[in-house]
């Protein structure tokens, strides 16, 4: 993704906000934790089925703009991992990669406490995970970065109030772009879109 591209993402994120805060009503802000999984095609590392683990805390800030709708700015930071479940595997290059994650979500209010969302959120790498080849120290890829610094993706999600301050639910992403970085030359080419899914625990007020 160019920059004309990153910065028409932002706008296209920021219009909808700015235009629909400015109806009156009472924010609510919301801060949760989400735990889950996340896929990206084959693995890198060329092992399958080791642990694919996504974590993410979010602060959103809950705009009503009617009785049953609102939108919701949000900022998170995101952590994603593989090989959970094989730690210490000789020569294997897991991935392990961090986001900041801007959003704008569209939330749908239902009658019992259930709140339906969906917006396009913009993901920037602040630990970018770069190849490791243990077996040829003199590899060219050694060093060189998997992924691209921007993701931009889809952000579905369903939550329930529990009670007055907390709420329980669950939460994805679905990848719109391919972040693996291409290398001809070294014969490493491929399509990854990221794609997460997370039981999240917050609470609003």
């Amino acid at each position: 993704m160019n920059m004309k591209a990153f910065h028409l993402a932002i706008l296209g994120i920021l219009l909808p906000v700015i235009a629909l805060a400015q109806t009156p009503g009472r924010p609510t802000h919301q801060i949760q934790l989400g735990a889950g999984t996340f896929s990206y095609g084959t693995p890198l590392s060329g092992y399958t089925e080791v642990g694919l683990l996504s974590m993410r805390l979010s602060y959103g800030l809950d705009i009503p703009v009617s009785a049953a709708w609102s939108v919701m700015p949000e900022v998170g930071t995101k952590f994603c991992m593989e090989g959970l479940f094989a730690l210490g595997a000789v020569g294997a290059d897991f991935d392990l990669f961090s986001y900041w994650d801007f959003s704008a979500n569209a939330r749908y209010h239902l009658p019992g406490g259930a709140v339906l969302g969906l917006g396009p959120m913009l993901s920037y790498t602040f630990h970018q995970d770069k190849y490791y080849v243990d077996a040829d120290p003199s590899d060219p890829l050694n060093g060189m970065p998997k992924n691209t610094r921007v993701n931009l993706s889809l952000h579905p999600s369903v939550i329930f109030h529990t009670g007055k301050r907390w709420h329980l639910g669950a939460e994805a992403e679905i990848g719109l772009n391919n972040i693996m970085i291409q290398y001809p030359q070294y014969r490493r080419t491929g399509c990854r879109h990221l794609h997460a899914l997370r039981f999240v625990a917050g609470i609003h007020f």
